[in-house]
């Protein structure tokens, strides 16, 4: 079955959003509060965000490949984002060999948010 794909933005910001909820249950597990606080939070707002950008994105004025290529860009990104919070508090006090792995998501995370964004302004022109 094919799904449109703001239908698979919304699916994957409810996914999100339910990583965000089950993160705040185990805070007080993380080496650092702060890290486990910032990944609940950014489990939430991210699935909001993408809720709420699955309700935009039809009318988004993109071709269909950069609309393909936009959705899955910024669904990763928002993966990205919460998952290096929780590496960089996992990984971040041991000595193991992903000790540095939680900056380098992060990292990817940015450069993907940011070609995210350059995607959607471009979506949001008007026709001409």
């Amino acid at each position: 079955m094919h799904l449109p794909i703001d239908f698979r933005i919304a699916r994957h910001g409810v996914i999100v959003l339910l990583l965000g909820m089950l993160t705040g249950f185990f805070i007080g597990k993380f080496h650092s509060h702060n890290l486990g606080n910032a990944a609940h939070l950014t489990g939430l707002i991210g699935g909001y965000g993408l809720i709420t950008l699955g309700l935009l994105w039809p009318r988004l004025n993109l071709r269909p490949a950069w609309s393909t290529a936009g959705a899955w860009i910024t669904i990763v990104s928002m993966y990205l984002n919460w998952a290096g919070l929780v590496l960089q508090d996992a990984f971040g006090k041991t000595g193991s060999s992903l000790t540095h792995s939680g900056p380098f998501v992060l990292l990817a995370a940015i450069v993907l948010s940011l070609g995210s964004v350059a995607i959607i302004l471009a979506g949001l022109r008007a026709n001409t």
